[in-house]
């Protein structure tokens, strides 16, 4: 026999009660008034001794009933043993295991490792687990559509082979991109019969979980109703970081080496208790010592300081002071800002403001790293072959095929050009050099009806063009208006000219068409006053650099990148080498080569080589892996996901059992005999001690 609630059995003690009240003699049996004693205050009678039991029955009749009601309130039950020794059903679970670069802090591998260990030893012989990793990607290790012969036990014992070779890397957090593929990797599988789709579905992030973790994107996620999310935030025994990067130094000096003067800006998160730190230059070998500098930042602030002249050898500067050094070194490459120039060929305007390059000459269109320099020519004039020639901006008006050949020509060979259709261009010779610019046939031109204006009905903010607009806030378009635009038509399906702007005619405002290694542009309106609004808005100068440079830098002349950043190899004719700065060459683990492009994993300074030429760059942490100030895990609930705690083998053997014993002690509801037990003995208790009050009582006398 078991008890449901064992600690209401405590209430038989109250036994006791009946015994002390029958030891106590309230009074005696017969009483007699004196004179002599009716002035004296009466004594109630005491314990001792002297006293003894009366009316054994009654006493064991009262002691039986409080026993009977406190055994029911325990709610017993009669043990079955077939029916409590059933098997717990076996469960899906899913590990989702960070191996950021913010985990690579030793205190806190350890312990995310030691929880991944400890999570597949509390599991039942029945759960079937898999095991995913996630940086910048999802990699992985034990997938969750293995082969439905793999049983629950391999798949334990391949994680727990597993989790002693994984290693954290580099690269930064995205959680929220991982835990939606594993959230559609595990409902695909329960779908398609992989997994058991009756059973339950458990995923369990194990993460430092840190401020720049990116869960942004799971707004508007429609989380599965059957899958339930155990976070296990990993906490480092020592809180807080800081971080140092550098800044360039003022544009205005128009000096083309801004490799010095360098300033440092040291970022000091909201919850570390650090707030004096040492910045000291260094070379691979150690540290400079006397370069030391010391700079106070509260939790939470930024500094910029300049950083003493570099001593000869140094390629890095060193922050030290702070509870990870992970990301204190700052690798500092020669930077030289490259000069490029982009022609203007268009067609003269009595009025300035009417000339294509009146705003192009205007606009702000240089950077840290390029000086650019728009100058007019004409198609005699152009030299195509100059290595400072980035872009080509034309109105193809009166320009030949020849020339639009040769325009292409310097497109395939990385080359930026832009077609501008300012004005009228209904002519058979503008036709004929947008096709052969293009290397198609079937373009035709004609001009659009316009009824006051034409705004812009459809954008592609996916496009590196425009995503500088995809927030809301900056992507209203309905102040730019267009007096007057042409109308583009292709008859081939199968064009290279992709239209990534529209009207809301549905005629395109902006095609692109890659040629080789460069782009060609068409503009099908002009941004001068008397054809559109685009030259006076603010959005003009972003378009203009997104045509110019859709990476949002200039990839050939940066010289520092973080760690998954693609690095182009496009400026090398021949194939590239990876070399450290020691001279050693780079493993193949740890550059990935891609399509005129090359990815590092690890940070430090390189070096690229093809032939004769080269050049060094460094590679840092990423910054967002800096930002280690620690979430709450109550965040995911904001975005719909169902949270709860992965209950271990013991812990739902236990929880288990306890139902079956509420289901078994339901069934038998012995507690309602025991009442009814009670409810008897206390009516015989009754009436026996009546009775014996009846036979003791004495008559009084005065």
């Amino acid at each position: 026999m078991g008890l449901l609630a064992p600690l209401y059995a405590l209430a038989a003690l109250a036994i006791v009660g009946p015994i002390v009240f029958h030891l106590i003699q309230r009074q005696p049996r017969g009483k007699m008034q004196f004179s002599s004693l009716m002035f004296l205050r009466p004594s109630p009678p005491r314990l001792t001794r002297r006293s003894r039991l009366d009316n054994w029955l009654l006493l064991l009749l009262r002691a039986l009933a409080i026993g009977l009601i406190a055994f029911a309130f325990a709610r017993p039950y009669l043990r079955q043993e077939s029916f409590l020794n059933s098997t717990l059903p076996g469960r899906n679970i899913l590990v989702l295991f960070d191996t950021s670069a913010s985990m690579q802090r030793e205190d806190v591998w350890t312990a995310a490792v030691k929880s991944l260990q400890e999570l597949v030893d509390s599991l039942s012989p029945e759960d079937r687990i898999a095991l995913y990793t996630v940086d910048e990607s999802v990699v992985p290790v034990v997938p969750i559509d293995a082969e439905p012969a793999t049983t629950a036990a391999m798949t334990v014992q391949a994680v727990k082979t597993a989790a002693s070779e994984l290693a954290p890397t580099w690269k930064k957090t995205r959680l929220a991109e991982g835990l939606r593929t594993v959230a559609d990797l595990m409902n695909t599988a329960a779908l398609t019969g992989k997994i058991d789709a009756g059973a339950e579905h458990e995923i369990v992030l194990i993460s430092d979980l840190h401020a720049e973790s990116s869960l942004e994107s799971l707004q508007g996620f429609p989380w599965p109703e059957s899958i339930r999310l155990d976070v296990r935030q990993i906490a480092p025994a020592d809180v807080g970081n800081a971080r140092a990067s550098l800044m360039l130094a003022d544009e205005e000096t128009g000096a083309d080496n801004i490799d010095s003067p360098i300033k440092l800006r040291v970022e000091n998160n909201a919850n570390s208790p650090q707030q004096t730190f040492q910045i000291m230059w260094a070379n691979r070998t150690g540290p400079i010592t006397e370069s030391s500098t010391t700079v106070q930042v509260p939790a939470g602030q930024v500094r910029v300081l300049p950083v003493t002249p570099r001593p000869s050898g140094a390629t890095r500067l060193v922050l030290s002071g702070d509870a990870w050094s992970g990301d204190n070194t700052v690798y500092v490459a020669e930077t030289i800002r490259g000069m490029e120039r982009i022609a203007l060929i268009g067609a003269d305007q009595p009025r300035d403001e009417e000339n294509l390059g009146y705003f192009l000459k205007k606009a702000p269109l240089d950077t840290s790293l390029v000086r650019r320099e728009v100058f007019d020519s004409s198609v005699e004039q152009l030299d195509l072959s100059d290595p400072q020639l980035e872009a080509v901006v034309i109105e193809p008006a009166g320009v030949d095929e020849g020339f639009a050949g040769r325009l292409r020509a310097f497109a395939d060979a990385g080359g930026t050009v832009i077609v501008c259709l300012a004005r009228n261009t209904e002519t058979q010779q503008s036709t004929a050099f947008l096709n052969t610019l293009t290397g198609q046939t079937g373009i035709e031109l004609s001009e659009a009806d316009v009824d006051n204006f034409a705004l812009l009905g459809a954008i592609d903010y996916r496009h590196p063009v425009f995503a500088p607009f995809a927030d809301p806030r900056f992507n209203d378009f309905s102040k730019l208006r267009f007096w007057s635009h042409r109308v583009l038509r292709i008859e081939s399906d199968a064009s290279p000219l992709k239209a990534i702007a529209s009207f809301d005619d549905r005629n395109p405002l902006l095609l692109e068409a890659p040629v080789g290694k460069g782009m060609i542009w068409v503009l099908t309106a002009g941004w001068q006053p008397s054809s559109s609004t685009l030259a006076l808005s603010s959005k003009f100068i972003p378009i203009l650099m997104g045509m110019l440079d859709p990476s949002g830098q200039s990839l050939a002349e940066q010289r520092s990148y973080e760690v998954g950043e693609a690095i182009s190899t496009r400026e090398f004719a021949q194939d590239v080498e990876l070399f450290h700065e020691d001279g050693r060459e780079v493993a193949s683990t740890t550059a990935e080569f891609r399509n005129e492009s090359v990815t590092l994993f690890e940070p430090g300074m390189y070096r690229m080589q093809a032939g004769e030429e080269n050049r060094t760059f460094a590679v840092q942490v990423p910054a967002s892996e800096s930002q280690l100030l620690p979430l709450d895990t109550d965040i995911f609930e904001q975005y719909g996901i169902k949270l709860g705690k992965l209950a271990g083998d013991v812990e739902r053997t236990e929880a288990m059992r306890q139902l079956q014993v509420e289901e078994l002690e339901g069934k038998q509801r012995l507690w309602q005999w025991l009442i009814v037990g009670s409810i008897a003995v206390l009516g015989v208790e009754t009436l026996l001690g009546g009775i014996f009050a009846r036979r003791l009582r004495v008559p009084q006398t005065t």
